[in-house]
């Protein structure tokens, strides 16, 4: 027998019973001992325990009771045969809620390192290659209007340097239409970058650092492996993830045009995603017995050149425009694999 409040479901009046079981049938009884009603036990409902709020136990016509003697009505359950859900168990002990928590955070780590990822390369690799270009047109249209300006290379030089490039010998790669593009950096300083659609945009100001020779070779190839691995793509739709799959899903990419350009300049290319295109330039200037050497030459130089690749520039004035290493995350380790020629 356990004291509980009687709700008919018909008034909002708490009438004050005792709740007990004869056979197999819940009965309710009022103050004064008069039965007020009984039901059989299978056709009631009896909710969850959540804490120390009032159980509820309900019959057919939706009449219930509010049970808050918890140790009372678990030893009545307990008596009739009833035992709950291990879900309802789990939720109210401490050791299953650490438990679940811990597991939680697991997962999410799991699913942001390894299915975000994972997830962001398959949508990248399904993405159409026109609606590819489109992005990075939009790239470089919002690049245009803010950031760059017009090239101040002679005309003779952007040609020899996209002759070199054009010269290369590279990969097959029928998804992309290559072709270099030359701005004025201005806050951008010495700069590639790589959008989708196979557009790279070089800065005047990397080809006064890096000259015209091998190791500017060496950086453009290193943007075609980004563009060829659709590295940028696998950025934005990290970056917009749920879009990115609806696009994917539903065969509507637009979510992936708009704000695009943002992120593509606020990305950071992962390491694993830096590897790969060392790896593209390193074979690319094997196969046309460039050394390899020389590309990292220029990253020792761009390097220097951004104060030592850090947020702030040559004077310690920290940068409104994001540079080089900002999304080209630079360690030593590929400097010597670049002068090892990848061994």
């Amino acid at each position: 027998m356990v004291a509980a409040n009687y709700f008919d479901g018909h008034s909002s009046r708490a009438w004050p019973v005792t709740l007990t079981v004869a056979g197999r049938e819940a009965v309710l009884q009022g103050a004064d001992g008069h039965e007020l009603r009984r039901a059989p036990l299978t056709a009631m409902r009896v909710s969850e325990r959540l804490g120390s709020a009032p159980r509820l136990v309900t019959f057919p016509d939706g009449a219930f009771c509010e049970v808050a003697d918890h140790a009372g009505f678990d030893a009545m359950l307990h008596a009739t045969g009833y035992h709950e859900g291990w879900v309802a168990r789990a939720q109210n002990s401490p050791r299953h809620a650490l438990m679940a928590a811990a597991g939680l955070i697991v997962s999410l780590a799991v699913a942001y390192w390894i299915v975000l990822p994972w997830m962001a390369g398959v949508v990248a690799r399904s993405v159409p290659a026109p609606v590819e270009a489109r992005i990075g047109q939009a790239t470089l249209d919002s690049l245009d209007r803010g950031l760059l300006g017009p090239s101040r290379l002679p005309a003779a030089e952007q040609a020899r340097i996209r002759a070199g490039f054009t010269s290369l010998s590279r990969p097959d790669d029928p998804s992309h239409d290559y072709r270099i593009l030359f701005r004025h950096g201005g806050d951008l300083g010495a700069n590639a970058l790589a959008l989708p659609g196979g557009t790279i945009v070089v800065t005047d100001e990397l080809v006064a650092l890096a000259g015209n020779g091998a190791g500017l070779m060496g950086v453009l190839a290193h943007e075609a492996g980004h563009v060829a691995e659709r590295h940028g793509l696998q950025q934005i739709v990290q970056a917009s993830a749920v879009g990115a799959a609806a696009a994917y899903v539903f065969g509507d990419y637009s979510s992936l045009l708009a704000g695009v350009s943002g992120a593509m300049l606020s990305m950071r290319y992962s390491r694993e995603h830096e590897r790969e295109a060392d790896d593209y330039a390193i074979a690319v200037m094997r196969r046309n017995r460039l050394p390899t050497g020389d590309l990292a030459d220029v990253l020792e130089k761009l390097e220097a050149s951004h104060g030592g690749g850090g947020e702030k520039g040559k004077q310690g004035e920290k940068k409104d425009a994001p540079d080089f290493f900002s999304t080209h995350p630079l360690t030593h380790e590929r400097i010597e694999a670049l002068r090892r020629g990848g061994d």
